[in-house]
């Protein structure tokens, strides 16, 4: 229960014509995790490009998906069954569907690209019209007249515009010529000038323009000289551009549209070739025969030999291994219903390792209580639990949230345990209570901390204990007796001598004070000198060689003393967060009154009603994420810190998926 699912060491031999048979009797059982084998680099340099050609066109299929699917979503999707649909794909073989598979993608590629350079173009010449109309329109307002421009003699009117950080620097260049200077901002990135000066002055003005990164303005050709008539031009060139602007975007939507399941369909194909394609780059091939070594769990070892088996006709022998101390097993979770949503929290921490305490039945245990006695409300315990259970029931197909909600609802447990000790119902007493930490504080707040530093206790020393059993587990008996053993009687000495003795040093050196020194003495001398004389020769000597000696045991264990420390006064958030809890509901209640005092009416109940709804509604969401966290917190670092590694490796075992398309592969190749 506490250890992950036990695993045979397996090897399956064929003939190398078979493997892609093999791997295909494999994807059907499912259960049947590869292992990398010890190959030459250069012998897989074509697995190598080929895998690196499939990752090329799932890269590809991606940017085709984000860029012309645009599926409207919605929160309550979740809720909803989406039956996907399914393409039937033929193909010869895996090698030649991986073919026709690339040609379609990029095919489609090509075309969206063509369309994604059109549309391109007609922005940028949609910004260029833009950015002509409103020179003209500032052009109008100073009333210039082209025709006459063009025809002074002795006197220059440049028109152009001016980017806006320049703006500034240009005027200072320009101050010192006799000239009229009229500006207009164009945008938040240039402005508008109209510059007239004295003919002779006419290249030093462009030149100081030219050096400022100013674009003269010129009329295009093909407009009229008349500004006015060159506006309605203008405009209806850029009714023309946006009208063939919503023509190429319409088309890449009716493109998605068309091809949203195909690219679902390829995406899907890629993903199973890339699969196909290293699970083969991991066997062995040597002459005619290949050799598949993994991992199957021990319960179905029995039923992978009668599948391949039979599957085989014979040609394909299965073989149990003998266990090496240098192999690492897979991790595969085996828990019940109840268990299994918290295997979402250990998986934050990391995967067990194999030979590893399982903490996630333990954690199904302790995470709703602690939750609870942070957030003991029966009312608020209610509504988190017949909630959770509600979502989780009508989500629909995404199991990561119906796990998140099986965890809320056991969270709610917790909280109605708690709560119907103190006897809180949405922050109002509802009958006299077992035990509270608000009836007489002064008594009952120092109560409940020790209480809460005792469930830190228990915990913490349940997480050495378990730590014991990991070193147990690997057979390494000399740091379970003389690590492990000695931590547990130097915590529960030390918690002793302050619980009997409080802080009576004279008390203390009188000879009690010798049960947490003696432990101690243990735990930074114990391994070294159980080393040093009978020098074992066990395959756990050199596992932690830097902390055997006693220099490192001191450092060790003095780092020991003082994380135990801060890891049990860390448990007083217990208390800490049940005081936040009861205060802001408290706050809510007496706003609630100020808002409706005593004979304010209807319409004072209703605003107290109100106050008090909503007031909840923050402190079960607010508060009961904080509360979460901070569970989430004790176990990570105040528990898992003790025994748990998280480094393992998780199961993976050879599985293509198959949920939008059917493939139809007439012969293997």
């Amino acid at each position: 229960m506490l250890r992950p699912e036990r695993m045979t060491s397996t090897s399956i031999i064929c003939t190398r014509r078979d493997v892609e048979s093999i791997l295909d009797t494999l994807n059907t059982f499912g259960e049947f995790h590869i292992e990398p084998s010890t190959q030459e680099e250069a012998s897989l340099a074509e697995y190598n490009q080929s895998i690196r050609s499939v990752e090329e066109r799932i890269l590809d299929v991606d940017g085709l998906i984000k860029e012309i699917v645009h599926e409207k979503t919605s929160l309550f999707d979740i809720f909803k069954t989406k039956q996907p649909v399914k393409m039937q794909v033929t193909a010869d073989n895996w090698q030649a569907l991986l073919e026709s598979t690339s040609q379609d993608i990029l095919t489609l590629k090509k075309e969206i690209e063509t369309e994604d350079t059109a549309l391109s173009d007609l922005k940028e010449k949609d910004a260029r019209l833009n950015h002509l109309k409103k020179m003209l329109a500032n052009m109008e307002c100073v009333g210039a007249d082209l025709a006459t421009v063009e025809n002074l003699k002795l006197i220059s009117v440049t028109f152009a515009s001016v980017p806006t950080k320049n703006l500034e620097p240009f005027q200072t260049a320009i101050s010192g010529l006799p000239l009229y200077v009229n500006q207009c901002q164009l945008s938040k990135e240039e402005y508008f000038v109209c510059l007239v000066a004295p003919g002779k002055h006419k290249e030093e003005v462009e030149r100081i323009l030219r050096i400022y990164h100013a674009e003269i303005f010129h009329m295009p050709q093909d407009l009229p000289k008349n500004i006015h008539e060159s506006l309605k031009e203008v405009d209806a060139r850029l009714k023309e551009n946006r009208e063939k602007e919503k023509e190429v975007k319409a088309k890449l939507e009716k493109l998605g549209e068309e091809n949203k399941d195909k690219l679902a369909s390829w995406k899907e194909t890629s993903e199973n070739i890339l699969a196909l394609l290293t699970a083969e780059k991991k066997i062995l091939q040597e002459g005619r025969l290949a050799t598949i070594k993994g991992f199957v769990p021990q319960s179905k070892f029995q039923e992978l030999n009668q599948t391949v088996t039979a599957n085989m006709e014979g040609k394909a022998l299965v073989l149990e291994n003998e266990s090496a101390p240098q192999e690492d097993p897979p991790t595969k979770f085996k828990h019940g219903r109840f268990v299994k949503p918290f295997e979402e929290l250990t998986k934050l921490y990391g995967f067990p390792h194999y030979d590893e305490v399982d903490p996630t039945p333990l954690m199904a245990i302790t995470f709703p209580i602690l939750f609870g006695l942070m957030f003991g409300d029966l009312g608020h315990g209610l509504v988190l639990l017949v909630g959770g259970l509600t979502v989780g029931l009508l989500i629909k197909g995404n199991q990561s949230m119906k796990n998140v909600c099986w965890i809320m609802a056991a969270c709610g447990a917790g909280a109605i345990g708690t709560g119907a000790v103190f006897g809180e119902f949405f922050g109002q007493v509802l009958y006299t209570p077992l035990f509270s930490p608000f009836e007489n504080p002064q008594v009952n707040v120092f109560t409940f901390l020790i209480f809460a530093l005792f469930v830190g206790i228990v915990q913490i020393t349940s997480g050495i204990v378990l730590e014991m059993a990991n070193f147990a587990v690997k057979r390494n008996y000399a740091d379970a007796l003389l690590t492990s053993a000695p931590k547990i009687a130097f915590y529960i000495g030390g918690i002793w001598l302050i619980a009997t003795y409080q802080l009576n040093f004279g008390a203390w050196l009188a000879g009690p004070i010798l049960a947490p020194i003696i432990p101690f003495i243990i735990m930074v001398a114990g391994k070294p000198l159980y080393l040093t004389i009978a020098k074992p020769k066990v395959e756990h000597t050199n596992e932690h060689a830097e902390q055997d000696t006693i220099t490192g045991r001191i450092f060790e264990s003095g780092d020991f003393f003082t994380r135990l420390l801060s890891n049990t006064i860390s448990y007083s958030r217990i208390l800490a967060l049940l005081m936040a809890h009861w205060a802001l509901l408290l706050v809510t209640y007496t706003v609630a009154g100020l808002v409706a005092p005593e004979g304010s009416g209807a319409v004072g109940l209703i605003l107290g009603g109100i106050v008090i709804v909503f007031g909840n509604i923050a402190v079960l969401a607010l508060e009961g994420l904080v509360v979460f966290i901070h569970t989430l917190r004790l176990h990570f670092y105040e528990w898992f810190s003790k025994f748990y590694a998280g480094t393992g490796v998780e199961f993976s075992p050879f599985k293509q998926k198959f949920i939008y398309t059917i493939p139809n592969l007439k012969r293997r190749k």
